[in-house]
């Protein structure tokens, strides 16, 4: 009885010492990008600071048009997901591609989504991490070809439509996604709840001429989304592997392969695969103007956007750094009629 008990024990000191060994691999390193260059990501000090004593792990998502008939690469897509190991959740906020920020020096102010035609991911990574007060220092770039594949893989999605119009639209939208992916996906039918094959889903995801416009249109995103990865932590790991190598021709990521396995073997082994979604700037802190004959999504304010944004990544309080104030003001100062902020030659910009 006593080299049972003895070995049970020691069992349980095995298994305790090995948790804590996994966790430390896994989770060890979750912010350790951020003790290096800060400057390149367009971290601030202050959001670095806060992020270290956080289990939370952010990656920008990037929906591009990469179609040879269209020039440049534009984000029609721009999500954080977060990996949240604190709380065991996995969540997904839209950031709207119009949103009225600051770039840098030489392209001065313009609309979100401007970043990643000017300079890729890199520019478009310090872009959101400047205006959000964010410490993102990893990117998923996505291309148009790509959500068809991945929602093929996982077996389709439930899409709900609502009204005629927005059937028509998904179905005019079909028409350019099956000449451009090289697929004969059917139109669809009839209005409701129902599961789409991949081109489906990505005229689904497309169409922004019905309701609220942009604001559905990130809505709907988020849902298609949403499904892809909750049915992907659901796959045995063949389905897994399949579904990676189904989608890796058009994915570009600066995550390594042990980041992916670290993150997404946590990811597995949450209770929940439970997706929380949320958008940015939210309603109540949103507002539509033209600035220069240009018609612009303006964080109202900006500061009050930071936090609500670390209010749903984080779960609790935060102070926007300086730089991020900064920014918030100058952008509440141009809506008010200055011109001042277009100017990006203007050298007495501080940034």
């Amino acid at each position: 009885m006593k080299k049972f008990l003895r070995t049970i024990l020691l069992i349980i000191i095995f298994l305790m010492a090995a948790g804590f060994a996994v966790n430390a691999f896994f989770l060890g390193n979750v912010t350790s990008d951020l003790k290096g260059n800060l400057s390149k990501y367009g971290i601030s000090d202050e959001a670095a600071s806060f992020a270290k004593q956080h289990k939370i792990v952010n990656v920008a998502v990037f929906g591009v048009d990469g179609r040879d008939d269209v020039d440049g690469d534009r984000t029609d897509t721009i999500m954080v997901a977060t990996a949240d190991y604190e709380h065991s959740k996995v969540k997904v906020a839209s950031l709207m591609r119009d949103t009225y920020i600051y770039i840098d020096k030489k392209y001065g102010y313009d609309k979100l989504n401007a970043a990643y035609a000017y300079g890729g991911a890199d520019l478009a990574l310090q872009t959101i991490n400047q205006n959000f007060d964010t410490t993102i220092t990893d990117y998923v770039t996505i291309d148009f070809s790509a959500m068809v594949s991945m929602v093929n893989a996982v077996g389709g999605v439930t899409i709900d439509i609502e009204t005629a119009e927005e059937l028509d639209w998904v179905n005019e939208y079909l028409v350019d996604v099956n000449e451009k992916v090289a697929t004969g996906s059917p139109f669809l039918e009839e209005t409701g709840s129902q599961i789409v094959d991949g081109s489906q889903a990505l005229a689904y995801c497309r169409v922004r001429y019905v309701g609220d416009g942009d604001f559905d249109r990130t809505l709907r995103q988020r849902v298609v989304f949403e499904q892809v990865l909750s049915k992907a932590l659901d796959l045995n790991l063949q389905e897994q592997y399949n579904l990676v190598m189904a989608t890796l021709p058009y994915v570009e990521t600066s995550l390594s392969t042990l980041e992916i396995i670290k993150y997404g073997a946590n990811l597995a082994l949450m209770p929940s695969k439970d997706i929380e979604q949320s958008r940015f700037p939210t309603d109540e802190l949103i507002s539509l103007d033209m600035l220069d004959g240009v018609s612009y999504v303006i964080p109202n304010t900006l500061v009050k956007n930071i936090e609500a944004l670390y209010q749903f990544i984080y779960e609790t309080t935060y102070t926007p750094s300086d730089t991020a104030t900064d920014i918030s003001d100058e952008i509440k100062n141009a809506v008010n009629g200055s011109s001042y902020y277009n100017d990006s030659s203007d050298e007495n910009s501080k940034y």
